[in-house]
C-alpha cells in the first residue's frame, strides 16, 4: 500500500510538470488532445442530429405509405377502367387497318401488273 501511494504521488507529480511543459509553438501537450477530443464530441453530436432526421423520416415515411398504397391502387383501378372503356374503339381501328391493309394489297398488285404491260 505503501509504494501504491508513493507510484501515485509521483505520477500525479510527472503529470503536472508534463501538463505545464510547451512546445516549440508554445503549446501545452494536452491541447492537441483537447482539439481532438472536441473535433470527436462535434462529430458525433452530428451523427446523433443525422441519425434523428432519418428516425424522423422514416416515421413520416411509415406513416405516409398508406396512403401511397391508396393511391397506386386507386390510380391502377383508372388504368385498368380507362382500358376497359378504350377497348372497342381499338378493335374497331384494328379492323379498319386490316381492311385498309387488304385493300391496298388488292390495290398494289394491280398498279405492278399494269406497269409491267407498258
Amino acid at each position: 500500500m505503501k509504494h501504491f501511494l508513493l507510484g501515485t504521488v509521483f505520477g500525479a507529480a510527472a503529470g503536472l510538470v508534463f501538463s505545464c511543459m510547451k512546445d516549440s509553438n508554445g503549446n501545452r501537450p494536452g491541447k492537441p488532445l483537447k482539439d481532438e477530443f472536441d473535433a470527436i464530441k462535434h462529430e458525433g453530436q452530428r451523427f446523433n442530429a443525422a441519425l434523428q432526421k432519418a428516425r424522423k423520416a422514416s416515421a413520416e415515411l411509415n406513416a405516409q405509405m398508406p396512403e401511397a398504397e391508396r393511391t397506386v391502387s386507386d390510380i391502377s383501378d383508372s388504368v385498368e377502367h380507362y382500358s376497359e372503356h378504350i377497348q372497342p374503339i381499338v378493335n374497331r381501328m384494328e379492323k379498319k387497318s386490316d381492311e385498309l391493309n387488304q385493300d391496298l394489297e388488292n390495290i398494289v398488285p394491280n398498279n405492278a401488273s399494269e406497269e409491267s404491260k407498258d
